[in-house]
């Protein structure tokens, strides 16, 4: 493999994870900090949908609830993700822009 191709490939990994971290922290920072001037967290609300939907009584902390919570932070890590690799790609072409290659 190319050298040029590797160092893409890295900052492209790096940006993925980094996105990744940077999404979930803040998705579940925001949820955390104003889940009680929302009136309820994440968890509380899919507990309201489960019950209002599909009239499942489910409480805040049963698997059920926390598995979709884990679907919802896994979804919002991998567009975090996608971010972050667009981000980094775009960051490499203007810093590859400016060495002259």
């Amino acid at each position: 493999m190319e050298d040029g191709a590797r160092g893409l490939k890295r900052i492209l990994l790096a940006g993925a994870i980094l996105g990744a971290a940077l999404g979930i922290g803040l998705a579940i920072s925001m949820d955390a900090l104003y889940g009680s001037r929302f009136e309820g967290s994440w968890r509380d609300a899919i507990v309201h949908d489960l019950n209002v939907f599909l009239s499942i009584q489910a409480g805040k902390d049963d698997f059920l609830v926390l598995g979709i919570y884990a679907v919802i932070l896994a979804i919002l890590g991998a567009f975090g993700a996608f971010a972050g690799m667009v981000f980094s790609f775009f960051i490499y072409k203007f810093y590859d822009f400016l060495a002259g290659k």
